[in-house]
């Protein structure tokens, strides 16, 4: 059985996903490493998903009805798919900067990465 590494934040958001899936990786030879919680993210998906976010912000969905949630969901592709290239690359590109600010501060998440 190959071995998968998987990085995963603590955020406390996740802590529970994190409990009920811990049996299931092992058992699927999935070693999982820790990354502090209050650490840099380095997931260049992270600032993507900023910035749709920002797009998705215009947009005013109002109510829980399964239209509603419909068109989010249609809204959300809707921009992701219109996400210029040249964006993703470019946030892509930055991991390298940011592991080096990261490593310049020791770590620390005190530096605009």
């Amino acid at each position: 059985m190959p071995i998968t590494y998987l990085v995963k934040d603590n955020a406390l958001t996740h802590q529970t996903v994190q409990r009920v899936d811990q049996d299931l990786w092992h058992s699927k030879g999935i070693i999982t490493f820790n990354w502090s919680s209050r650490s840099p993210d380095l997931n260049q998906i992270e600032c993507l998903w900023d910035d749709c976010k920002g797009e998705i912000a215009m947009y005013q969905f109002t109510g829980a009805s399964q239209e509603t949630v419909e068109q989010a969901k249609a809204t959300l592709v809707k921009v992701w798919r219109e996400f210029p290239q040249e964006l993703i690359d470019h946030r892509c590109q930055s991991f390298h900067e940011k592991l080096n600010c990261c490593i310049i501060h020791g770590g620390n998440n005190n530096f605009d990465g």
